[in-house]
């Protein structure tokens, strides 16, 4: 079953950008992945959990799953990889979409 479509928003962007302090311009087309750093992951998922916001949920996931990716070691990626998949499995119906785009061929 393919889950419902879902996208980041406008104000969603908007306010991560501003309380993240992460650069924002209206070219950008995969915000946050352009803008994120894997040596920042633990300031983005420290920020998740304190987020009431699904829409802003949402769209930090994306970015905390680019960060995790590209973690430097091993051992960092597979630290990581637990607490995104805590997160996503508590928030799985906020990330199902993402997580059905994940795993395309």
């Amino acid at each position: 079953m393919i889950p419902t479509y879902r996208c980041g928003t406008r104000k969603a962007i908007d306010e991560l950008a501003a309380e993240l302090n992460l650069r924002i311009e209206n070219w950008m087309q995969d915000w946050p992945i352009e803008v994120v750093s894997p040596a920042d992951i633990d300031v983005y998922i420290d920020h998740y959990h304190k987020l009431t916001d699904d829409d802003k949920k949402f769209v930090l996931m994306q970015g905390i799953l680019d960060t995790t990716e590209y973690q430097p070691t091993e051992e960092l990626f597979l630290k990581y990889c637990s607490q995104v998949n805590q997160i996503l499995e508590a928030d799985f119906h906020l990330h199902a979409y993402t997580i059905f785009l994940l795993h395309l061929p």
